[in-house]
């Protein structure tokens, strides 16, 4: 059952981002974005293949319905930022085939979007695979005895997901997007993990033993060195 809803799951969600993008658009004779929509449910379905196989419980998780004991204030970080997904994405179409304010990306700079973006997505997936009490809500999991995770990815920044949503978006309006579209891809995308970060973490200090010292241990949020 896991995993028909993992595949199912993943066919509808490359459907539902693809609709961001070729519904503002009004065409489906972009070619730019069906090449992204493939790299994105090809290395989705491998990925969660090969999770399925070595680590069901990071899949689970991911499907797991929001718990009863979410904090409202994670409900409204979790709508904020899924708005700023959803702009980051809209914001490509709408200034390509109808603003036309700023220039598309072309050359080197536009294919490095979609190295940027599959490295980004890769980098979600890799947290999910460490992680496997990253749930989409932000809860303690008592019934499941979690545990502060530090180790791969989480043993240099404490967000590596997020970090991997940002390159996603920023890679995606590179590929398919303007210098318009990728400055409201930043700025939104900023906003939205910011806030998301500030009330995860304030609920994770609050009801997670040793997430403080692991606060003290791994400094950066996002970025080494830098965030």
């Amino acid at each position: 059952m896991l995993w028909f809803k993992t595949l199912i799951g993943i066919f509808f969600q490359a459907i539902f981002l693809g609709l961001f993008i070729y519904l503002p658009a009004w065409t489906l004779y972009w070619s730019d974005a069906l090449i992204w929509a493939a790299v994105f449910y090809s290395i989705n379905s491998v990925a969660c293949i090969y999770l399925l196989l070595t680590n069901p419980e990071s899949i689970e998780a991911r499907l797991n319905l929001p718990s009863p004991d979410q904090p409202k204030q994670d409900k409204l970080a979790t709508i904020v930022l899924f708005s700023a997904m959803a702009v980051s994405l809209i914001a490509c179409p709408l200034d390509v085939f109808h603003f036309q304010i700023t220039p598309v990306f072309t050359g080197y700079l536009k294919i490095s979007g979609l190295v940027v973006f599959a490295l980004g997505l890769l980098l979600i997936i890799a947290s999910m695979a460490t992680n496997e009490f990253a749930e989409s809500t932000v809860n303690i999991q008592e019934d499941r005895g979690q545990e502060v995770v530090d180790e791969g990815l989480y043993g240099i920044v404490r967000h590596p997901m997020y970090t991997g949503f940002f390159l996603f978006f920023v890679g995606t309006s590179l590929w398919l997007g303007t210098i318009l579209s990728l400055a409201i891809c930043i700025a939104s995308m900023t906003f939205g993990l910011v806030l998301r970060i500030r009330v995860e973490e304030k609920t994770l200090l609050e009801g997670l033993e040793g997430y403080k010292e692991y606060t003290e241990k791994v400094r950066f949020r996002l970025i080494p060195f830098l965030l």
